[in-house]
């Protein structure tokens, strides 16, 4: 047996070659927002409404019955409609005809749920999937139950996460003991086993540093070849990721050790994670069956015409327009395209031949999936969290398809939402807009004249008992929440989940044994000569020992350079949507 993985025998850059953009044939992966810039098409502010209606509406308890009844559905209607003049005033109502098409898309998403279990919501081209389980269900106290063990700590033992200022409490991290091109052991002839992998520590030989670590690669702008920004898009570490196999029944089991997770130790924590793969596998397959764009406003892929206000016949052009004045955006209100003839949600899939995949079935071999716990904590002195950066998960070392985020506790804290945004091709709109219309599409489609190519799709609540999937293009951040009760503390919990794209497989904890002191001295310490020393001497013999796993200490500073490392690649990347942007100047 002989290992070869992207870093280690093969090239990092070895998915590069192999997209055509569906990620549903044998040797083509899903797209990556880093490998392929992934660019959509802009959406309209009134389709935006619409997306943020839907969701609101799919965020209510009963709701696939509620938009059975006339009365609740009248309600909503004058809710979100307004009457004609407040159409007319603000992009904040729809008109009926777009109410109409959603609530014909609310009938459609609540026979879904009820044959799928999951609701699709800011499904344009790109899709955010949520299934709600009861917090009674098993698996969220099993999972709380898991957790005890983490948090019920002395406060010195505590990880609180670097530069949240003891905001976030890491219960189980990839950053922590990740694989270290040019530092870490990897087997090269063999695997390490769930069971006894502790004996495997300090095997195998250092891993190389790949030259593409070392490279900057070029990011063509999408359409836009004349347009490109160099940056580093791989990094000097990679998170490990866990194998999973499934058994003859379709359920999942952890076949190697999920870094940082001892298996002896934490026997029913691995059980728990195995439940949560099976649940996540479901809303991974919706959500990476779907990248095809789903329209809800007509005109929408074509030249738009008359978009410019009529300015009289005496000979005023378009720039003598007060694009400033009141009428002129109320006039624009009127001239937004209105709601298309509703097509379901299975024949809009079967129009565009999108195929519906199964992991389990199309992945029997197996996955890869890293795993992270976090807590948020607020405290009367510290009462409210500002979210996160704008982000997507890991760098092309990890290879992430997908994401699973589970909220499964939550006390004294005001409702939070899951921010989405995408990259938008900025040309294909160029492209729609006639001379003299560019003003009037930036307010059509809620953009900024010269501002970054991208466009913020909405947000999700992210309420207890919540499990949301989405794929790997879709750019996100966490939004801002408080205590509700300011004199009394209150925390909200995560399981964050990350699904390796299949297609490629990366460097797991298979392959790279254990790198934790404390887990190889626990060994150690059995031994019988070891066990009869005091605890003092042994801890001394074992702090002089050099060559042999990483203490805490060094795993703490590789952290940050991890994250300093990913840090400046999260700003680089950031800056290349300013690099093609909404530019509508006629030459």
């Amino acid at each position: 047996m002989k290992i070869q993985r992207p870093g280690f025998g093969l090239p990092l850059r070895l998915a590069e070659y192999n997209w055509r953009g569906t990620g549903h044939d044998d040797d083509d992966r899903f797209p990556h927002a880093i490998e392929d810039f992934f660019a959509v098409s802009a959406v309209t502010l009134r389709e935006r409404r619409m997306l943020e209606f839907v969701g609101q509406i799919t965020d209510k308890p009963g709701w696939w019955e509620k938009i059975k009844k006339d009365e609740i559905v009248a309600r909503w209607r004058q809710e979100a409609c307004g009457t004609e003049q407040q159409q007319q005033r603000s992009s904040d109502h729809l008109d009926q005809k777009s109410f109409d098409y959603c609530l014909a898309e609310l009938h459609d998403k609540a026979a879904y749920l009820q044959r799928h279990g999951v609701v699709h919501v800011l499904d344009v081209k790109i899709t955010v999937v949520k299934s709600d389980l009861d917090l009674t269900d098993v698996f969220w106290t099993s999972l709380k139950s898991a957790v005890l063990d983490f948090e019920n700590v002395p406060d010195r033992c505590k990880d609180w996460h670097p530069h949240t200022n003891k905001q976030v409490l890491d219960l189980l991290h990839p950053s922590l003991f990740p694989l270290e091109f040019g530092k870490t052991r990897v087997l090269s002839d063999s695997l390490v086993p769930l069971e006894g992998c502790v004996e495997y520590i300090n095997k195998g030989k250092i891993c190389p540093v790949p030259r593409e670590v070392k490279e900057k690669r070029k990011v063509h702008m999408h359409l836009m070849w004349d347009n490109i920004k160099f940056m580093q898009a791989w990094g000097s570490f990679q998170w490990l990721p866990s194998e999973i196999e499934f058994h003859q029944n379709g359920k999942a089991y952890i076949a190697s050790y999920v870094n940082n997770l001892h298996p002896d130790q934490h026997k029913d924590t691995y059980r728990v994670l195995e439940t949560a793969v099976d649940k996540a596998v479901p809303l991974w397959n919706e959500c990476l069956s779907w990248f095809h764009s789903r329209s809800r406003i007509e005109d929408r892929h074509i030249g738009i015409e008359g978009l410019v206000p009529p300015v009289g016949s005496n000979g005023e052009t378009d720039d003598d327009v007060d694009w400033e004045d009141p009428d002129y955006d109320t006039w624009v209100l009127k001239q937004q395209p209105s709601a298309v003839k509703f097509a379901s949600f299975d024949a809009q899939a079967q129009e565009a031949k999108a195929q519906r995949l199964d992991l389990r079935t199309r992945f029997s071999e197996g996955l890869q999936v890293i795993f992270k716990l976090a807590n948020v904590v607020l405290t009367p002195e510290n009462p409210r969290y500002d979210g996160s950066n704008w982000h997507i998960e890991g760098c092309l070392n990890e290879h992430i398809a997908a994401t699973a985020l589970f909220y499964y506790d939550s006390d004294n804290v005001t409702d939070s939402h899951l921010h989405c945004r995408q990259h938008v091709d900025a040309e294909e709109l160029r492209d729609q807009c006639a001379q003299g219309e560019g003003i009037t599409m930036c307010k059509m489609y809620g953009v900024n004249w010269g501002g970054s190519a991208v466009q913020e799709l909405g947000k999700v609540l992210t309420k207890p008992g919540r499990i949301l999937a989405f794929p790997n293009v879709l750019q996100h951040k966490v939004g801002p929440f408080q205590l509700q009760d300011k004199s009394k503390p209150g925390h909200r919990k995560i399981l964050a989940m990350f699904l390796v794209d299949p297609h490629v497989q990366v460097l797991s904890t298979a392959n790279v044994p254990p790198q934790r002191r404390d887990w190889w001295a626990a060994e150690i310490r059995k031994v019988e000569l070891f066990a009869r020393l005091p605890v003092e001497l042994f801890d001394h013999i074992i702090d002089d020992v050099e060559d042999l796993p990483m203490t805490w200490k060094q795993a703490c500073e590789a952290r940050e350079e991890l994250m300093k490392e990913r840090g400046a690649f999260t700003a680089e990347f950031d800056e290349i949507p300013s690099e093609d942007t909404f530019n509508f100047c006629e030459h």
